[in-house]
């Protein structure tokens, strides 16, 4: 199993069988007013592997890391997969997009990292935590 990719986005409908509906995808700044504050994030995030790794029994390690604007992690969380992959034809790889909710408190302004892993595969993907000010200044 791997991450195929993980995509920062407003909002994520999975359709069965026929990929997701993503809004907003790809949004990777938030314009927060004063930190430290709570913040929710939603990422797609893709797997993929043989259809037997999809079969519902076979457990796959996975996790969720997040990086400060230094490169220091700051959290993780582990757990394990099993899932069923709806359309699974041999000789194909088969499909999992999961919708992942993250909640985390910057406590500065930059770019910080998310990191989603299965099977010990990575994907990392960036997100920038800006001032509102920043908006206000930039050319139209």
């Amino acid at each position: 199993m791997r991450v195929d990719w993980a995509i920062p986005c407003r909002y994520v409908e999975v359709q069965q069988g026929a990929g997701a509906v993503l809004v907003g995808a790809g949004a990777d700044m938030a314009a927060i007013p004063s930190l430290p504050t709570a913040i929710q994030l939603l990422f797609a995030v893709r797997y993929v592997g043989a259809p037997d790794e999809l079969d519902g029994e076979t457990e796959h390690p996975i996790a969720a890391r997040i990086f400060d604007p230094d490169g220091a992690q700051i959290a993780e969380q582990k757990g394990l997969l099993k899932a069923h992959a709806t359309l699974a034809i041999p000789g194909y790889l088969a499909e999992l997009i999961v919708p992942t909710s993250i909640v985390f408190e910057p406590r500065e302004y930059g770019t910080y990292g998310f990191e989603f892993s299965i099977d010990e595969h990575e994907v990392r993907v960036p997100m920038h935590i800006i001032s509102p000010d920043l908006l206000a200044d930039s050319p139209d």
